[in-house]
């Protein structure tokens, strides 16, 4: 509290200071006028007594002489000695109603001390008395006590006026200081909502120039989401129908399923030799028009897949990819887009079942390149053989049921026969050899085998099993931190599920006191999470801040779509999509430098993800990026931290 006050303290002290210098000053000076004064008068009654009681004294004349002392004395003269030199006689006159000697604070610093005067009367060249006067300093010191008082109010109250005004203008504008600088504190953080950033000053000059400055930063950002969404729609969407066009669909395919990723997942092509006679019969015209409306039946039919992308590949092709989904999905989604296209086809005057042809190829563990290439297989021998589809599977494995996974799954969570792996992330400048943190992978023993978390995915949604999963992962590492306490950051990403649920986030708060260094945790969300429930997101980010762990975003730009999530969620760091490093081509490294500079604009470090090695490091652009990570480091159990060169 004094440091808070420290400003106010200092110019009181030295007010009062002021003030005491002040009143000794006066102080002084008063003493020095009455000593003066008492001086002249001493010096005035002796050169009046000097002349007239010698002519008496000669003459023995008592009478007048006593009239003329006791007619001098007076509060300052309090006594009069007369001694005859020749009779050796003694006369003495005093005041009998003297003022009472009090004490005056000031004698001990200084004062007017009393005076005495004796002196030799003499008559016609004869000395003939002796005359002893003696003069008071009580009246004097008196008077001085009371001009110092009076002196003393006044400068006071005037000190203590300009003190209030002086306090009260220094407190409105602490105020306003402290609105600005919340207000400078949001913008710095791209808040143009809350109320901190919308605070007033008091100062109408000072909050123009914060408005003027607000609307300057809001629209220098807004012209970068902009940016953002003038390249999504010029180079990402297809014209007449609406839908992603071929080049989304493969940032999509490459950012989900990437080589060194084991998410399940599935690709479906559909031709649809139909729109061909309709251009045809009808023309371009009717044909766009019928692309419309089964764009919009089919973005209702798949609204209920979060992460589904449909997308128009090709003159008469659709490609649809289902990312962190089980056989059984796949197969169910191929039913809802069969009965969608049958719609479509019957409401054009067409046949059920006839003109159009699927491939459908599931997966997982396969680059996004090989998949589509699979489904395309699947599509050509669907045409070939006129059948409505071909279903493949990509991965040579066991096809496991539902039950089945319900009871591996429940049994790997109640043993929880988990373990972890962390991979590090290193910056590109500074410290290159300590990590910017490890990001902790999972992988859990299921059937003989350690199967990665991106594989268990599905069916980890579809039992609900998100936040059970989360509480076993996090329990893993305060394991392995009461073993070996951690050093180093690290990097856990989790659930959908998780991250709404607050006896879950509150079990975490707790942990975070009590368990786990709170400044070595980081959370990841998802830019799917933060599209998905942005709310949830909010939610999660402040409470884990508020209990010292920080916040990233993994899989930044996936959607290559507005980012504006990051005002609210407010993350330390970003992870780009590794669909930027896997193919660095001219238009990815747009959307890279782009997505690079709206980060940079909100201080947020920019981290690349996918790097598989030495050359596609190389590739990437370390004037937008600050660090890297990938298989060039591969993951690594946590309790054998890998040793970098």
């Amino acid at each position: 509290m004094f440091t808070r006050r420290s400003p106010l303290v200092g110019v009181y002290l030295s007010a009062i200071l002021l003030v005491s210098l002040s009143l000794l000053s006066m102080l002084s000076n008063g003493i020095s006028q009455q000593r003066q004064q008492l001086t002249r008068y001493a010096d005035t009654v002796e050169s009046q007594l000097t002349q007239v009681l010698p002519t008496l004294v000669a003459y023995y004349d008592t009478d007048a002489i006593s009239r003329i002392t006791e007619a001098t004395l007076s509060s300052e003269l309090t006594q009069i000695t007369l001694t005859d030199q020749i009779t050796a006689e003694q006369g003495l006159w005093s005041r009998e109603d003297a003022v009472v000697q009090t004490t005056f604070w000031f004698e001990k610093l200084d004062s007017v001390q009393p005076i005495k005067r004796v002196i030799q009367l003499h008559h016609d060249g004869s000395e003939v008395a002796t005359l002893t006067l003696s003069f008071s300093p009580h009246l004097a010191n008196q008077q001085i006590a009371h001009d110092f008082n009076q002196s003393a109010l006044t400068l006071s109250a005037a000190i203590a006026a300009l003190l209030a005004i002086f306090t009260l203008a220094f407190n409105r504008g602490k105020r306003a200081v402290a609105c600005v600088t919340k207000t400078l504190n949001s913008l710095a953080e791209q808040d143009f909502t809350s109320s901190q950033s919308k605070q007033r000053s008091g100062v109408k000059s000072l909050d123009a120039a914060l408005d003027n400055l607000s609307s300057h930063i809001q629209r220098m950002i807004q012209s970068l989401h902009k940016e953002l969404k003038t390249l999504n729609n010029s180079m990402m969407y297809d014209a007449a129908s609406g839908l992603p066009n071929r080049q989304f669909f493969i940032h999509q395919l490459n950012s989900w399923m990437g080589d060194d990723e084991n998410v399940p997942g599935a690709v479906v092509i559909a031709n649809m030799g139909w729109l061909d006679t309709i251009y045809r019969r009808y023309g371009y015209v009717a044909r766009d028009e019928t692309w419309r409306l089964l764009s919009t039946s089919l973005q209702s039919a798949f609204s209920a897949f979060p992460n589904v992308c449909v997308a128009r590949i090709s003159e008469t092709e659709i490609a649809l990819l289902l990312p962190e989904c089980s056989e059984e999905q796949s197969r169910n989604s191929l039913h809802i887009l069969i009965s969608t296209l049958n719609n479509e086809v019957n409401m054009a005057g067409f046949d059920t079942n006839e003109g159009f042809h699927i491939g459908v190829v599931h997966g997982h563990g396969l680059p996004g390149a090989k998949l589509m290439s699979l489904a395309d297989n699947a599509l050509q021998r669907a045409i070939k053989q006129h059948d409505v589809f071909v279903f493949n599977r990509g991965s040579e494995e066991q096809v496991i049921d539902r039950e089945t996974w319900r009871s591996l799954l429940n049994g790997a969570l109640k043993n929880k026969a988990v373990r972890l792996l962390s991979q590090p992330v290193y910056r590109f400048s500074g410290d290159t050899t300590e990590p910017l943190h490890q990001e902790v992978f999972t992988q859990a023993h299921i059937e003989g085998t350690w199967q990665s978390g991106g594989r268990l995915m599905p069916y980890i949604q579809l039992f609900e099993k998100g936040v059970e999963f989360d509480r076993v992962v996090v329990e893993q590492l305060v394991k392995l931190h009461k073993e070996a306490p951690i050093s180093q950051p690290f990097a856990l990403n989790l659930t959908d599920e998780s991250l709404k649920n607050r006896l879950f986030i509150s079990w975490l708060q707790d942990l975070l006191k009590s368990e786990l260094p709170a400044d070595k945790i980081c959370f990841e969300i998802s830019e799917a999470s933060a599209r998905n429930n942005l709310t949830a997101c909010i939610s999660f980010s402040e409470a884990m801040r508020k209990g010292g762990a920080t916040i990233g975003i993994d899989h930044f730009g996936r959607y290559l779509q507005e980012v504006e999530y990051l005002s609210a969620l407010k993350p330390s760091y970003v992870k780009l999509d590794q669909a930027f490093s896997q193919n660095q081509n001219a238009q990815n490294r747009v959307f890279t430098e782009t997505l690079a500079n709206i980060a940079e604009s909100k201080n947020i470090i920019v981290i690349a993800t996918g790097v598989k090695d030495d050359e596609s490091k190389s590739k990437i652009n370390a004037d937008f990026i600050d660090a890297y990570q990938g298989f060039i480091h591969p993951p690594a159990p946590i309790s054998q931290p890998e040793q970098t060169t």
